[in-house]
Order: structure tokens, then sequence, then C-alpha cells
């Protein structure tokens, strides 16, 4: 029972994670990119592959994670933004 919870809440915080030195998977134009993410820009995330460091665009890629033997796909236009501006973009206001 709790890891049902467990997982509904890592469904719904998703976007909250810091991807930075994860590995994954990046589609974007027809390409399948693996690798580890190294930096995370306001549009961009940098990947190293094993061919070198590349930079893909956010809007126009998905990303594929895996969290707790998990996978997860997460377009690339819901992850725009810096990591510290989308946690204050999901943060809900009590007053």
């Amino acid at each position: 029972m709790s890891q049902n919870r467990h997982e509904i809440s890592l469904e719904r915080n998703l976007l909250r994670i810091r991807l930075i030195n994860r590995q994954c998977e990046i589609e974007y134009s027809g390409k399948v990119f693996s690798g580890q993410i190294r930096n995370e820009t306001k549009n961009t995330w940098e990947v190293m592959t094993t061919t070198g460091l590349k930079r893909i665009p956010k809007d126009q890629s998905k990303l594929r994670i895996t969290i707790n033997n998990q996978s997860y796909e997460i377009n690339g236009n819901q992850m725009k933004g810096r990591h510290e501006d989308r946690i204050k973009r999901m943060r809900k206001r009590k007053w």
C-alpha cells in the first residue's frame, strides 16, 4: 500500500526532480540519445553520450528516465525552464 502512494506522489512530483547526473534516453528528431544529463539550462539538456557531449533542445524532445525501477516518459515542453523555476511554478499558494 505504501509503495502505491509513493508511486503516485512520484508521478505527481516528477517535474520537481533534479535530473543532473541521472541516466536517461532523449528522443529528438527521430534519434535516441542515451547517456547522463550533465547540465540543464532553460531550453536545453546537455547529455554525455558515448560519442561526446550533446546539447538537445527541450521543446522538441521526449525524455525517458527510470527511477526506482519505474520508467517514465516526459514531454520536453513540460520540462521547459530551469529546475528552480519549475519548482516555483508548481508551488501552490495557501492564501
